[in-house]
């Protein structure tokens, strides 16, 4: 079989590296080579990055060419890997990084109306806002503070796609920032909601769920990288490497007004 040592022990390195997200990629050997194949479990695209090492092979793509893997889809072809001279030794080896989202994703719904992500007749502080002073700098990220176990709603409708709520950790360092509690949830237009904090134990929502806007999906907390009880909410789109474009988001303020919120301003929710 075309498949050697050297494949197997890239291909394990993998899948062990990115265990995270629930992406698989297996050969199927052809007349003359071989063909790479993908199958994508997650409820959302992932884009995929792969790079081959070939020994008297050559491939039907370029190297390190990105592919956006369709949700919950099954044997994707990816490669085609022909042998070059038959009479002599080959080899392949596979190496990959993948990440959720559409890698090439630019155009989104800016003048969506997000919800204020509290209940109805609830009322939170802003404390820092977009490009905040303290940990938000040239970040488009959103922090209201709240009592520990406030009921977090979806801001819009959704998919979650990951979800953690194991940690009890806290301080006011990065470094524990390992230990955030969070949920994503990814919206029609590929961009991503990250609600961080949450309690231990307190996600309302699993893997896979269905979100409409409005919906409670966890409670506030005040775990990881956090000085004190609040929510932090941002939108984004994300890229390979880790790579993420936080993006400014309206909220619907009242029956009639959609706007930027401000920090250090006290937000209502008014409305179902």
């Amino acid at each position: 079989m075309i498949i050697n040592r050297l494949s197997f022990l890239a291909f394990f390195c993998f899948s062990f590296c990115y265990a995270q997200i629930n992406v698989k990629t297996y050969f199927e050997k052809i007349d003359n080579g071989t063909q790479l194949f993908a199958e994508n479990n997650e409820p959302c695209p992932v884009s995929i990055r792969v790079k081959l090492k070939l020994e008297n092979l050559k491939s039907s793509e370029k190297q390190g060419h990105i592919f956006v893997l369709p949700a919950n889809t099954k044997r994707i072809k990816l490669n085609t890997i022909t042998v070059i001279n038959k009479s002599k030794k080959f080899k392949v080896g596979l190496s990959t990084s993948y990440n959720y989202g559409d890698h090439f994703m630019n155009e989104y719904d800016a003048n969506f109306a997000y919800y204020l992500p509290y209940q109805k007749d609830e009322s939170y502080p802003l404390t820092q806002g977009y490009n905040g002073s303290l940990s938000h700098q040239n970040k488009n990220q959103l922090d209201f503070s709240m009592p520990i176990g406030t009921l977090i709603v979806a801001a819009r409708d959704g998919v979650v796609i990951k979800t953690v709520d194991e940690n009890t950790k806290h301080c006011g360092k990065q470094e524990c920032e390992k230990y955030n509690n969070y949920i994503y949830i990814y919206h029609d237009d590929g961009t991503i909601a990250e609600y961080l904090h949450i309690k231990r134990k307190g996600a309302k929502v699993k893997l896979g769920d269905r979100i409409k806007q409005g919906q409670i999906i966890a409670e506030s907390g005040n775990v990881g990288w956090s000085t004190g009880p609040h929510l932090h909410f941002s939108v984004f789109i994300q890229r390979l490497d880790s790579e993420r474009a936080y993006l400014k988001t309206k909220f619907k303020l009242d029956a009639e007004t959609v706007d930027y919120i401000t920090e250090k301003k006290l937000y209502a929710r008014n409305y179902d």
